[in-house]
């Protein structure tokens, strides 16, 4: 066998080992693609919902009938204060600019919350009222837990509060 047919047989042989090779590799990788996914864990959204799931299936029904008057009197101010936040930081290229409309506009926005942020409170505590001392106890130990960061989950906020487009 000559030379030049040897070194030939060695690259085809080569050439066959990497195509397999990466054959192998982008096969694998449409196996995992074609498998279902898995939802991620659906946990607690807030601090508020994961201090309620650490209740009592009985605390948990009784705080959750409270939530749809406390949804109807509080979700349009929430709405509210974030259109008006949002449209707020969105008019600053506005021209000419008005600055003190702004500051009106954003201390108007921060009462709303400010409000709204008041009446959970007032829930939060009137409701504790209501639990034996050891739950009590645990439901302010877990409203007392930093919050969780979801890796890679979620939208992004911006220092305002104001969700950040990708």
């Amino acid at each position: 066998m000559s030379r030049t047919t040897l070194l030939l047989a060695v690259l085809f042989a080569s050439l066959a080992l990497n195509v397999f090779i990466g054959g192998a590799f982008v096969g694998a990788r449409m196996a995992r693609e074609d498998e279902p996914r898995r939802p991620a864990a659906a946990g607690p959204r807030t601090a508020v919902a994961a201090a309620v799931a650490t209740l009592s299936p009985e605390a948990q029904a009784a705080w959750r009938s409270q939530a749809r008057t406390y949804g109807e009197a509080y979700g349009p101010k929430t709405r509210e204060a974030r259109r008006l936040l949002r449209e707020t930081l969105q008019g600053f290229g506005a021209e000419p600019f008005d600055d003190d409309r702004a500051i009106r506009e954003l201390a108007r926005a921060r009462a709303l919350e400010f409000e709204v942020r008041q009446a959970m409170d007032q829930r939060l505590v009137q409701f504790a009222a209501t639990l034996p001392q050891a739950e009590r106890a645990r439901f302010g130990e877990a409203l007392a837990r930093p919050p969780l960061r979801r890796a890679g989950g979620g939208e992004r906020r911006g220092a305002a509060g104001v969700r950040v487009e990708n």
